[in-house]
Parts: C-alpha cells; sequence; structure tokens
C-alpha cells in the first residue's frame, strides 16, 4: 500500500516528464510567440525559461492542471505583461536607471538586505502560482479563508458547504502548497 507521499511524489514526477514533454514538442512555439511580442530575444527566453522553472519548481501543485500548455503560456503571457507594466510604470514616475552597486550600497546603508527582499519576492511568485494551480475549491477556501481571513461559519453560510468540508479542503490545499514551496523551504 502506498503512502499519501508516495503517491504525491509520483504525482510530481509524472508531472515533471510532462512539462519535460512540452518543453520538447512546444518550446519552439512558444519561444516564437514570445519573441513577437517581448522586447528584444534575450527577453523572450527569459520568460519562455522562467515559465518551464517556474512549472517545474511547483510540479506537485501542477498535477491536478489538465492543460499544462496553457498553463505554461498563462504563465509566459502574465511575466510579459509584469515587464510592459512594470516599464510602463517606471516611465510614468520619472524612474531612472542606476547600476546595481549604488542600490545595493543604498540597501545596505538602510539596513536592508536586498537579497532578502529579492527572495521574499520570489516566494510571493511562488505562492501566488502554486495558489493559482490549486483545484477551484481549494483554492477558494484558501483566498476566503486563510487570506481573507474569513471565518469557516461565514464561509459556510455563504457558500452552502459544511464547515467540515471547508476545513478538509484548506486542509489538502496547505498540503500541497506546503510541497509546491518545498524547493523554497530547502534554501
Amino acid at each position: 500500500m502506498k503512502t499519501l507521499s508516495e503517491s504525491e511524489g509520483e504525482g510530481a514526477l509524472a508531472t515533471r516528464e510532462t512539462i519535460e514533454r512540452t518543453y520538447r514538442e512546444r518550446g519552439r512555439g512558444f519561444l516564437a510567440w514570445a519573441r513577437r511580442h517581448a522586447p528584444d530575444a534575450a527577453t523572450a527566453e527569459d520568460i519562455l525559461q522562467d515559465a518551464f522553472i517556474r512549472a517545474l519548481a511547483n510540479a506537485d501543485a501542477l498535477s491536478p492542471v489538465e492543460d499544462l500548455a496553457a498553463w505554461i503560456f498563462s504563465a509566459m503571457r502574465n511575466r510579459l505583461i509584469d515587464l510592459w507594466r512594470g516599464a510602463g510604470s517606471k516611465r510614468k514616475a520619472g524612474a531612472i536607471e542606476l547600476p546595481e552597486e549604488i542600490l545595493e550600497k543604498v540597501a545596505v546603508e538602510a539596513g536592508l538586505d536586498p537579497q532578502d527582499q529579492l527572495q521574499r519576492n520570489e516566494i510571493l511568485a511562488a505562492l501566488e502560482v502554486a495558489i493559482d494551480a490549486l483545484p477551484a475549491p481549494q483554492r477558494e477556501v484558501i483566498r476566503a479563508q486563510a487570506l481573507g481571513g474569513i471565518a469557516f461559519r461565514e464561509l459556510a453560510e455563504a457558500t452552502g458547504v459544511s464547515i467540515d468540508t471547508l476545513m478538509a479542503r484548506k486542509r489538502y490545499a496547505i498540503r500541497k502548497l506546503a510541497a509546491a514551496l518545498e524547493y523554497w523551504m530547502d534554501e
């Protein structure tokens, strides 16, 4: 009899194989799309690699995803949108580009560790991806109860789902999120 963690491990392995197969079979098409929309070829390649790296890092959480290619495309599109938004916001705010050494020096003198902030941002992005990959009922409970602070009783009344079922959904979601973020906890 297989334990739950062995079954999850097999699911993650199968998902990783699907991710690799998707990269081999559709990577060129994804890259072509990215090159048409990105400001340059290097950025297009970065967007493609970022999407597949995120998928591999979150293979446990992606096992319930039925259309992995669509998920990869969405991750690429979202990354491209983030890049364009960031560039537009910077221009509107009158931002100027400073050398990285100066930024690091200012941050260190202010008592901030830029590496900590970078890691926090990456973990939050991974968490967002993992939450988006949850089955809808689990995702809704996590967003409403854990992130939104809505009590189980209120949520049960609003949805018509029993408190026990909502608590079970949250428990399953937390297990999947923990497995998806295990990569970040090892570092």
